[in-house]
């Protein structure tokens, strides 16, 4: 079986077919910490209240990257607001992210990554980029450069169907809620069995 699997490599490097690398420690799985986040989820105000959101996090094929989309709910009615791929990084260690904000015209997107901290929150770090007439939020249409803009989004599990998330902009003046009470906001899982 051994001999069997080493003359495979060698075929598929001669022939230039790249060959899946094995990871230093086989039992390690890059994806855990991200792994609660898979699911159907609404978005609300820690208050309580309707929700404002919802997010969907699922795997692609065989588990080879992230699909993540989001709806914001207006007057009760799901509208779709961005869908991308979270992808893992073997270099930089985290999951790299590239999101369409504009799923009409695709003149709007955001990338970044999403990281793991050593208390288990993880944190989405995003760079919104404007193509010219777009409008970003809290300011004027984007000129023929473009624009972009800076968010950040923390989620922290909270018990198994819960998520304690935030979405923050940067501004002159420091982070500040991205629409009032973005700042305190909760993940209830809708995929509970």
């Amino acid at each position: 079986m051994i001999r069997r699997a080493r003359i495979l490599v060698a075929f598929a490097i001669a022939l230039g077919i790249p060959v899946l690398a094995e990871a230093g420690n086989p039992s390690a799985n890059p994806w855990e910490p991200y792994e609660f986040l898979l699911g159907e989820w609404t978005i609300s105000a820690t208050a309580g209240g309707s929700p404002v959101a919802t997010a969907q996090f699922r795997w692609g094929p065989s588990r080879s990257y992230i699909w993540f989309a989001g709806s914001l709910v207006l007057d009760g009615v799901e509208r779709p607001h961005f869908e991308g791929l979270l992808v893992w990084n073997g270099v930089q260690h985290h999951l790299d992210m590239l999101l369409s904000m504009d799923l009409e015209r695709g003149l709007v997107q955001e990338q970044g990554f999403l990281h793991a901290e050593p208390d288990g929150t993880v944190v989405r770090e995003i760079t919104a980029t404007y193509s010219e007439g777009a409008r970003p939020i809290g300011g004027p249409p984007a000129g023929r450069a473009g624009a972009t803009a800076r968010f950040r989004q923390t989620f922290r599990p909270y018990g198994p169907n819960h998520v304690m998330t935030s979405v923050l902009r940067q501004t002159e003046k420091g982070w500040t809620a991205t629409f009032p009470g973005s700042d305190r906001l909760v993940m209830t899982r809708k995929d509970k069995g």
